[in-house]
C-alpha cells in the first residue's frame, strides 16, 4: 500500500495515511488534529533501491532534469 501525504486546509497539519489499493479516487483521510476532511494531497519524493551495493537515492517525481545538483532541495 503507498503511504500518501496530505494538508489539512483547515489546520495546515500535514499527515500521513496508507491508502489502499481499492479504495477510490474520491476517498479522502480526515484530518488528525481537527476532524477535517478539506485536505489535500501533497506532491511527494519517493526512494529508490538499485539492485547493486545497497545504497538508496531519492527521486522527485517532477523528473527534474535540469538539476546538478544530488540534492533537490536545491532547486528553486
Amino acid at each position: 500500500m503507498p503511504i500518501f501525504e496530505f494538508d489539512c486546509l483547515k489546520c495546515q497539519e500535514r499527515f500521513e495515511r496508507l491508502v489502499g489499493v481499492g479504495a477510490g479516487s474520491g476517498a479522502k483521510p480526515t484530518c488528525p488534529v481537527c476532524g477535517s476532511g478539506d485536505v489535500k494531497k501533497r506532491f511527494s519524493t519517493f526512494g529508490v533501491r538499485s539492485g547493486g551495493g545497497g545504497t538508496e537515492t531519492t527521486s522527485s517525481a517532477s523528473g527534474c532534469s535540469s538539476c546538478s545538483s544530488s540534492n533537490c532541495s536545491t532547486c528553486h
